[in-house]
């Protein structure tokens, strides 16, 4: 690297005393050159924006201040046992894995990590997890970033060994911010709750307004059972009553809606769970004209509509097809939501 090049890492700034160009370089070529060949740590920062002269002009030990990482990062280092150790001196923690100077890798991330006394190359140019760049290699185990220093994890050990994971992303849930411990959060709910995730996404009232965070409020950041809160669907719906046979305790909202979503209307289950045992298909369209395919009794496939599929003793309109003949139009002008479905 040639002083000139080394210069530009040197702009004066006002209030700032000017140093000769390329000084820097004389004796820290290495940090320079990585700066200048990689972008460094951003590219407004030169060497005197973190390194304040004590004594403009002269040179040797202390001639320089170092700041702390955590003066401007805050974030944890990594492994947690470390962090914990490393407190009063955080910086030397984030110098284990992270060049500030400059690195051809992502987030200044060191071309080599030490471990055990050995360098042991690593790339990371990606944010995936499992690829030839990111944080596990698929085709080389144990030479990711991430894996190089696992010895005892249950995923993605530096022997190559490990449980099946989640390969996407590692930071969807390990936060540097925590030291890279597992968290749960808006961003990374689908990782475990897929399917509750892929229903949520159907059509309905509740994709269109509501997403993980808005139901359920966190207990604790760290997943497991019990992290997040399970509301009572009359929190938001205290105005609706369920339904259930003539002396037994109504039924929970659940029994007929999926919160999460449904292919069916309203949130209506596909399948529904009836007091005689066993479950019910049901097709519901959200069409309301009461006997009407895919409306609350089915004019063509008795016992499929939302409100027959459960009736066994009912005057009108049973699972089995059977029943005196009854009004035709809207079930819900007389049987209403709010009070049950029990007629005035």
């Amino acid at each position: 690297m040639t002083l000139a090049a080394a210069a530009a890492l040197l702009v004066p700034r006002p209030g700032r005393p000017a140093e000769p160009p390329g000084v820097c370089a004389r004796c820290h070529e290495t940090e320079v050159a990585a700066a200048a060949s990689t972008g460094g740590h951003a590219a407004k920062l030169d060497c005197l924006s973190c390194h304040t002269l004590r004594r403009p002009g002269h040179f040797g030990p202390r001639h320089a201040t170092k700041p702390r990482c955590t003066t401007h990062h805050d974030t944890m280092g990594h492994p947690p046992a470390a962090a914990a150790r490393a407190r009063r001196n955080p910086t030397r923690l984030c110098l284990r894995c992270h060049d500030p100077h400059g690195s051809t890798n992502l987030a200044l991330v060191r071309p080599a990590l030490r471990l055990r006394g050995r360098l042991r190359p690593v790339t990371l140019t990606s944010d995936a997890g499992a690829a030839a760049t990111g944080f596990t290699h698929p085709d080389a185990p144990g030479t990711g970033v991430c894996e190089t220093c696992h010895r005892t994890t249950d995923f993605y050990r530096a022997n190559g060994r490990g449980k099946p994971h989640f390969t996407e992303s590692c930071v969807l849930c390990h936060d540097h911010e925590r030291s890279f411990r597992p968290v749960a959060a808006l961003q990374n709910c689908a990782v475990c709750h897929a399917d509750e995730a892929a229903r949520l996404a159907k059509p309905s009232l509740h994709h269109d307004r509501l997403d993980c965070t808005s139901c359920h409020a966190e207990v604790s950041p760290t997943p497991g059972t019990g992290h997040r809160r399970v509301p009572a669907c009359a929190e938001c719906h205290a105005d609706t009553a369920t339904h259930a046979p003539p002396g037994e305790t109504a039924f929970a909202c659940a029994r007929c809606h999926d919160a999460h979503g449904s292919d069916d209307a309203a949130l209506v289950r596909t399948t529904i769970e009836t007091p005689a045992g066993g479950a019910a298909a049901v097709g519901f369209t959200g069409d309301l004209s009461g006997r009407a395919d895919g409306s609350f009794a089915s004019a063509s496939a008795p016992g499929t509509g939302v409100c027959e599929a459960c009736h066994t003793t009912t005057r009108f309109y049973r699972a089995d097809g059977t029943g005196e003949p009854h009004f035709t139009f809207s079930c819900l002008p007389c049987h209403r939501h709010t009070s049950g479905f029990e007629p005035p």
